[in-house]
């Protein structure tokens, strides 16, 4: 028997689409304003990878609760529900602010940067519950695993499985949970912390609220209503994931990019954090600082894995006044060699003019 289509699931689609594409313009924005150090800090490989993940837990979630949609079938029904929807989306999400967490630890406490064998362990670590449990949903048999049914046709995830993947939810949650209360210690300078723990406490509503209404029989077993609100909810926690770590310096990357990246830069020199900054780049950026004397100064800082950081410093002015070559280099990569700061002198000037702390932007 052939279901029509149902347009309310088309328009629920539609919305979330809209969503996930607005989230799209917004990733290809920040790559394309990489070179911006507000945005650099953030890690944008990082968050190319949490979009991913949320593209491929909103495609999962079609298979799951907008039915008459697609066309499926039990190898289907393993593939988008078990694989993309829970190993490599709601998992991965929670594994990518995982390590995250763990990129913090690394720069702020341990003053190591996360790459080789700091980086590959780890993901390779939180990449095991959510292979682990990919693996298992696919050679369950049928009546324990993810089934497909063919009246109304549509996949759904028998008892063992569904608690199965709650089990492994919890789990991750846990260490999340763990990670985050640790993330405490660690002295930041833009409320990184703050940050994470809004999207913990946000995302633990969410599934707690999915999980407890999927067991309420009046709203559980009513079809469009339980679904809308979880593939909803769904699409929510992953842009709550996304722009609360990238809406400040994207905001002001649009608006006011130039008085952003002063603001920066004095943050870092106010709270000594330079060095931590340049390390969580990754690459060469300019460490400003001020001479006891009042001079203006300023060293390069370069990055070597294994190998001590090394600090040349140099003054900023030639004894006319004017700025020296070096110094206008430095400005191009304070402001990311952006057309619109080619005037290297006044622009590195303006970037340390001191100010009331009432200017400061918040």
């Amino acid at each position: 028997m052939t279901y029509p289509v149902d347009k309310r699931e088309v328009a629920v689609v539609g919305v979330n689409t809209a969503i996930i594409f607005i989230s799209f313009l917004v990733v290809v924005y920040i790559n394309v304003n990489r070179a911006y150090i507000p945005l650099k800090c953030k890690n944008i490989p990082l968050i190319n990878v949490l979009y991913a993940t949320m593209v491929l837990w909103f495609i999962g979630d079609i298979y799951t609760y907008q039915p008459t949609l697609v066309h499926a079938s039990r190898p289907i029904c393993i593939a988008t529900m078990s694989w993309l929807r829970m190993s490599l989306g709601i998992f991965s999400v929670i594994s990518c602010h995982l390590l995250r967490i763990y990129q913090y630890q690394c720069v702020f406490q341990w003053r190591i940067r996360a790459i080789g064998k700091h980086l590959w362990i780890p993901t390779a670590l939180w990449a095991v519950l959510p292979l682990t449990y990919g693996i298992l949903a696919s050679v369950l048999p049928e009546n324990k695993g993810n089934s497909y049914v063919t009246d109304p046709p549509m996949c759904i995830a028998e008892k063992p499985v569904y608690f199965v993947a709650v089990a492994f939810t919890v789990v991750l949650m846990l260490f999340w949970v763990y990670a985050t209360v640790l993330m405490r210690r660690v002295n930041v300078c833009f409320n990184e912390y703050r940050e994470l723990l809004v999207v913990i406490i946000s995302t633990i509503l969410v599934v707690l609220l999915q999980v407890i209404l999927r067991w309420i029989p009046a709203i559980g077993d009513s079809g469009f209503a339980y679904n809308t609100l979880a593939s909803m909810s769904d699409v929510l926690i992953g842009q709550i994931s996304l722009f609360l770590i990238i809406y400040k310096p994207t905001y002001h990357c649009v608006a006011n990019k130039e008085e952003y990246l002063k603001y920066f830069l004095r943050t870092l020199k106010r709270e000594n954090r330079q060095t931590e900054y340049e390390l969580a780049n990754g690459e060469e950026m300019a460490k400003i600082s001020l001479s006891f004397s009042g001079r203006k100064s300023y060293s390069g800082l370069g990055h070597n894995s294994g190998h001590s950081h090394r600090h040349d410093r140099s003054n900023i002015r030639a004894d006319d006044g004017s700025m020296t070559g070096s110094t206008k280099s430095l400005a191009k990569v304070l402001y990311g060699g952006c057309p619109e700061h080619n005037d290297s002198d006044s622009a590195f000037h303006e970037v340390f003019q001191l100010e009331s702390p009432n200017r400061m932007l918040v």
